[in-house]
C-alpha cells in the first residue's frame, strides 16, 4: 500500500489564523496536513465529519474547553495553537520549524505498513517536544516498534531501578503524564515502555523535594505513572509486573490524599487479582472503591471512575461464571455513563459507548457470542474516541465471532483492529487468539495467514 501524499500548506497561512484567532481554519489546516479527511479526524476524536465540518467553517462554536483538548490531542498539535494554556510548563510561539513539525509527522494513529522508520523517529520528536521531561527518554528508543520482551525488561527496569531523576513542577509532571497516556490511547507502547521510567524517576525526585499540597499532587502524578506502567504490563501479559507496578500505585495514592487516585490504583490492584484468578477479591476491591467515591452527586469526574470500577467489577464476574452479578454491575455501569454531560463524556474512562463495548467482552466471557455480537452491532464506533478503545472493540468483537464459528469474520474484525491500531494486534493475547484460529479445525481464511505473518508467527 502507498502512502497518501499529504496536501503542501503553507506555514504562513497557520501562524495567519494562529495570529487572527480562528480556530476552526486552525483545525482545518492542521487535519489537511497530516493527509486526514474529515471523516477520519471525526472518527478519531469522537464526533462525525459534518460535525467537523462545522467546527472548521465556524457554524459551530469551537469554544468547549473539552472539545479543543481532545482536537489538540488528535492533531497532535501544541495547546496555545487552538487559544489554550500549554499542558507543559513552557512551549514557544509557532516557529517554522514548529510549524514543519507538524506537517511532516506521522498522525499518532496510524495505518499499519504506513509509518516506515522515518516516521517512527518523526513521532518520537515530536513527542518528545511536547514536554522536556519526556524528550530525552524518547529519542532514546530504536527506530522500529519494540517486540513484547524488550517492553517487559524496560517495566521491569522501571520498577526495580535507583535511577535518581530531576525534580519538576507538578504542571510538568502532569504534562508529561498527559502525553504518555495520550501515547497509551494511540497503542504506542513501545514508545510508551520508555516514557514511563523518565516519568516515575523525575516524580520520585519531585517528591524528595517537596512538600505540603505540592508533595501531594506529586504522589498523585507518581501513582498514575505507576497505574500506567501497571496497564501496560496488563498489555504485554506480565501479570507479575502489572501487580508489583498497581502495588505502587495504590500505596503511592493513598499517601496523596486524592481520592480519585485511589480509587484508580484500587482498580488497577483489582484487574492484577483477577489476572491471578482471584475474582472474588477483586470484585470485592471494585465495588468498595465504588462505594467511596460518592457517585451519587453529578460530579463528572466521580461518575466516570464510578462506571470505570464497575465495568471492571463486571467483567471480573463474568470470568469467574457470575452472570446475574455481572449483568446488575454493567447496567449500573451504563447508568452512571448515561448521565455524563456529553461535553465531558468522550475521556478516556467509560462512555456510553465504551461500556457498550464491555458488554461484548462480559458476554462472550460468559459464553454467549451471540448476545455480545448483538451488542458489538449496537457499537457506534465514531463514538469510541480513541485508537486503543476501537482496537479493542474489534478484539473483543473478534473473538465472539470465533467462540460463535465463524472464523471468517473474526479475521475481518482483527484487520480492523490492525488498521486501527498495529501493536494493540501484537499484544501476546491478540498473537495466542490468531494462533489458536490458524490452526483450529476447518478452513483458514488466507487473510489469517498473512496476518499471522505480520505478527511474526510464520
Amino acid at each position: 500500500m502507498m502512502e497518501t501524499r499529504r496536501p503542501d500548506v503553507p506555514q504562513s497561512q497557520i501562524r495567519d489564523a494562529i495570529a487572527a484567532h480562528d480556530y476552526g481554519k486552525v483545525v482545518r489546516l492542521a487535519r489537511r496536513a497530516q493527509g486526514l479527511t474529515q471523516q477520519q479526524l471525526g472518527a478519531r476524536a469522537g464526533y462525525s465529519a459534518a460535525t467537523i465540518s462545522r467546527l472548521e467553517t465556524g457554524h459551530q462554536a469551537l469554544d468547549d474547553i473539552t472539545t479543543l483538548r481532545i482536537l489538540i490531542r488528535v492533531l497532535g498539535i501544541p495547546a496555545p495553537w487552538l487559544g489554550l494554556s500549554p499542558l507543559p510548563s513552557s512551549e514557544d510561539p509557532p516557529t517554522d520549524q514548529s510549524v514543519h513539525s507538524l506537517f511532516v509527522i506521522a498522525s499518532v494513529s496510524v495505518e499499519p505498513h504506513l509509518a516506515g522508520e522515518d516516521d517512527a523517529v518523526k513521532r518520537r520528536r515530536f513527542l518528545a517536544g511536547l514536554t522536556g521531561l519526556t524528550g530525552a527518554a524518547l529519542l532514546a528508543g530504536t527506530q522500529e516498534a519494540a517486540d513484547a520482551a524488550t517492553m517487559a525488561r524496560r517495566i521491569e527496569s522501571l520498577l526495580t531501578s535507583d535511577t535518581t531523576g530531576t525534580s519538576a513542577s507538578v504542571t510538568e509532571l502532569r504534562a508529561a503524564l498527559w502525553s504518555a497516556r495520550a501515547t497509551f490511547d494511540a497503542c504506542s507502547y513501545d514508545d510508551l515502555s520508555v516514557i514511563l521510567g523518565r516519568i516515575t524517576a523525575t516524580a520520585q525526585a519531585t517528591i524528595a523535594q517537596a512538600g505540603g499540597q505540592e508533595r501531594d499532587q506529586a504522589n498523585a502524578c507518581l501513582a498514575d505513572a505507576y497505574m500506567l506502567a501497571s496497564e501496560l504490563a496488563v498489555k504485554l501479559n506480565q501479570d507479575g509486573m502489572a501487580w508489583v507496578a498497581a502495588d505502587r500505585a495504590l500505596t503511592t495514592a493513598t499517601f496523596s490524599g486524592d481520592p480519585f487516585a485511589i480509587a484508580g490504583a484500587s482498580r488497577a490492584v483489582a484487574i492484577a487479582m483477577r489476572r491471578q484468578g482471584r475474582h472474588e477479591g477483586a470484585v470485592t476491591m471494585l465495588t468498595r472503591a465504588a462505594l467511596g467515591l460518592g457517585a451519587g452527586t453529578p460530579e463528572p469526574q466521580a461518575l466516570q471512575v464510578y462506571a470505570a470500577l464497575l465495568c471492571t467489577a463486571a467483567y471480573s464476574c463474568a470470568q469467574n461464571g457470575q452472570r446475574a452479578q455481572s449483568l446488575d454491575l454493567i447496567g449500573e455501569a451504563e447508568q452512571a455513563a448515561a448521565r455524563l454531560p456529553e461535553s465531558t463524556s468522550r475521556g478516556r474512562l467509560p462512555t456510553p459507548a465504551n461500556v457498550a463495548v464491555y458488554r461484548v467482552g462480559i458476554h462472550t466471557a460468559l459464553g454467549e457470542p451471540g448476545v455480545a455480537l448483538d451488542h458489538s452491532r449496537g457499537v457506534n464506533p465514531h463514538l469510541l474516541s480513541t485508537p486503543e478503545r476501537h482496537a479493542r472493540w474489534c478484539v473483543d468483537t473478534a473473538r465472539a465471532w470465533e467462540q460463535f464459528g465463524r472464523r471468517d469474520r473474526a479475521v475481518t474484525a482483527l484487520l480492523a483492529a490492525e488498521r486501527s491500531a498495529p501493536q494493540e494486534i501484537r499484544r501476546p493475547s491478540v498473537s495466542t487468539l490468531i494462533s489458536g484460529m490458524r490452526y483450529g479445525a476447518g478452513p483458514v481464511p488466507s487473510e489469517l495467514h498473512a496476518l499471522a505473518n505480520r505478527n511474526g508467527l510464520a
